[in-house]
């Protein structure tokens, strides 16, 4: 029996939808997050420690933060190359890295994110992730791509902007609410008009607490620099912080 090839870098190939492109038919950058978390997940299946896997011991893996950094929006229609693979490990948390191309191969969007395994019933994470991964290939000539993913620290000043009550729709394959919602709720903290001039260059987001259908979260934001802005959901319930975003916005002309 011939052995399997393993790879290190996983490609995939999308084009920009109706329902992944915005008002002025660029994609969303919840889109393009989603494209990569695809993407992510299919790698994670190749290497032997994708959902089903993970299932089949009792653990899910959990995204504790993102962070992706845009030069250029993709168009509504276009093709577009995505490129992932693993990164290494920090303490409890599993790295894996993205980039975008276009199909000429010019690279215009690139990000980072991290990972916990957790046991899916006591909600504990996995304190060694290195056993789970002591067999995924590392991808030294890829270390140029590496950015930065900070923890978003707590600010002072909020204002709040609206509510949201987490509904069916916004479920994944573990009962809550998917982390791509997040993306979203901040992405709406500014109105519509406000996305025909200007453009989210870098998003930065930690997932701090799960929720589940019925549970509603005040959404909050403040003005942290030029162009910065900090975007948090705060449960109505408890008052617990479910997740912090730091978003830098430039001119879109």
């Amino acid at each position: 029996m011939a052995r399997r090839t393993i790879l290190p870098v996983w490609k995939s190939h999308y084009r920009v939808q109706g329902l992944d492109a915005d008002l002025i038919s660029l994609a969303k950058v919840s889109a393009l997050c989603n494209y990569f978390q695809e993407s992510a997940g299919q790698h994670a299946d190749h290497l032997g420690v994708g959902y089903a896997a993970l299932l089949s011991k009792g653990m899910v893996w959990i995204l504790s933060r993102l962070r992706i950094q845009i030069e250029a929006y993709p168009i509504l229609g276009e093709e577009i190359v995505l490129e992932t693979w693993p990164a290494g490990i920090d303490g409890l948390f599993a790295l894996r890295n993205f980039t975008i191309a276009r199909a000429n191969g010019q690279k215009v969007i690139k990000g980072t994110s991290a990972w916990l395994v957790i046991e899916k019933d006591t909600r504990k994470p996995l304190r060694d992730v290195s056993v789970l991964l002591k067999n995924i290939p590392e991808n030294p000539f890829y270390a140029g791509e590496n950015i930065d993913i900070p923890k978003v620290r707590p600010v002072q000043g909020l204002t709040k902007t609206g509510t949201v009550t987490a509904c069916y729709s916004d479920l994944d394959a573990n009962a809550h609410v998917n982390n791509n919602r997040y993306i979203e709720w901040t992405m709406n903290a500014f109105d519509a008009e406000w996305y025909r001039t200007r453009r989210i260059h870098d998003l930065a987001i930690s997932f701090l607490n799960e929720i589940h259908a019925g549970n509603t979260l005040d959404i909050l934001k403040v003005q942290t620099g030029q162009d910065i802005w900090q975007v948090e959901g705060h449960s109505a319930n408890n008052g617990e912080i479910v997740f912090r975003s730091l978003v830098s916005f430039t001119d879109y002309f």
